[in-house]
């Protein structure tokens, strides 16, 4: 019915503009009344494309949150292979700064079970098609970023006496506690090594607190 609306209001203000050229309206020449038309038309165009999204002018968070994939806890690494975790969903460019990102960089996100009163979710940020990386973000009721962290990412190393590969594992327990496993393999050795082990929770601020891990 709003697509209907909006489609009546434009074909209606073109109308006037025209109206407008043929009556003799000369504080304008016919050039900029075209140049007002395309315009008009442009903006119904972003407004198109950001319905298509799943974005509306009342609350275009609110709207977007409400669409997005969602999946239970217990959660345990598939390393690179991160659709293997759930039905995520793409990011529109125009709301990527909400998370503090350039409109350039592609991301999907995903909702997890919230910690107490915030909410959870799983942004992978896709650096390329290989290497993406994953982040957990806790969200206030408005959907604005509390704190983040880091759960998976891949990154060459050139080490002194090496070159090899680092790596995260990670695996989230029903009840929120996070374990993260840093590896690293050698191009010479196929079996990676376990060099850190880290373990956090949420407290009730919404930030990740790591935990003292007992040996």
């Amino acid at each position: 019915m709003q697509a209907v609306m909006r489609k009546i209001t434009i074909c209606l203000t073109i109308g006037l503009v025209m109206l407008m050229v043929s009556c003799g309206h000369k504080k304008h020449d016919a050039a900029y009344y075209e140049h007002m038309v395309d315009s008009i038309r442009k903006a119904e165009q972003v407004k198109d494309i950001q319905l298509k999204a799943g974005i509306t002018d009342e609350d275009p968070l609110e709207t977007f949150f409400l669409k997005i994939g969602r999946r239970l806890l217990p959660l345990q690494s598939e390393g690179s292979h991160w659709q293997r975790i759930g039905e995520f969903t793409e990011v529109p460019r125009v709301l990527n700064e909400h998370f503090g990102y350039l409109s350039a960089t592609e991301l999907d996100i995903l909702a997890l079970p919230n910690a107490g009163s915030h909410q959870v979710v799983l942004l992978v940020e896709k650096i390329d098609s290989i290497t993406p990386s994953l982040y957990l973000y806790t969200l206030d009721d408005r959907h604005k970023p509390i704190d983040q962290l880091c759960i998976y990412e891949e990154k060459s190393e050139d080490r002194a006496i090496d070159f090899g590969k680092s790596y995260m594992d990670y695996y989230i327990t029903s009840r929120w506690e996070i374990t993260l496993m840093k590896y690293y393999r050698s191009m010479d050795d196929e079996k990676p090594i376990l060099e850190q082990t880290r373990a956090y929770k949420i407290d009730k601020d919404g930030k990740f607190e790591e935990q003292i891990i007992e040996l």
